[in-house]
Parts: structure tokens; C-alpha cells; sequence
């Protein structure tokens, strides 16, 4: 749902300032859609474990391109970069 910030009542402009830890100028919009939170983060040795796990795939994948030469690898970056900047929904 969107919401002109001059719209605002001082007191949801107060909350949503708090919320977005700046203040808000009367030409914004702010835009809400309450979503569940699916799971709560990993914490301690579990987030540990879920990290290492993270950056084991990273290296899994980063292999893969071990032949590929540089130059390469960065003209497909700026293509995919460009093809995403330039696309149409």
C-alpha cells in the first residue's frame, strides 16, 4: 500500500522515521506490504556452519571458471550487466 509522506499522521511519520532511521521529506512515498517471516536467522555455531557451507559452494562454483581467462570472464559480466540494464519487463 502506498502512502504520500504528507499524508501522514506526525505519529505514523514518527514510527516510519524510527523504522527507517532517517527523516522523511513531505515529496516521498513509502510503500508497506506486512510479509511472513519465513525463519528466524541461524545464530551461534549454527550460523558458523551455514557460512562455511556458503563459501564451500563459492569455491565449488569459483572452480568452474579456473580456465577461463580474465578478460573473458569480465566481458560476460558487463554483458549480463548491460543486458539487465537494458531490458524490458
Amino acid at each position: 500500500m502506498w502512502h504520500k509522506v504528507k499524508d501522514l499522521s506526525p505519529d505514523q511519520r514518527l514510527a516510519i522515521e524510527g523504522l527507517i532511521g532517517r527523516r522523511l521529506a513531505d515529496d516521498e512515498g513509502v510503500n508497506s506490504q506486512p510479509s511472513r517471516v519465513l525463519k528466524d536467522a541461524p545464530t551461534g555455531d549454527e550460523r558458523s556452519r551455514a557460512y562455511n557451507e556458503y563459501l564451500r559452494n563459492a569455491d565449488t562454483l569459483s572452480r568452474r571458471a579456473d580456465n577461463v581467462p580474465d578478460e573473458e570472464i569480465e566481458a560476460l559480466i558487463d554483458e549480463a550487466c548491460d543486458r539487465a540494464r537494458h531490458s524490458q519487463p
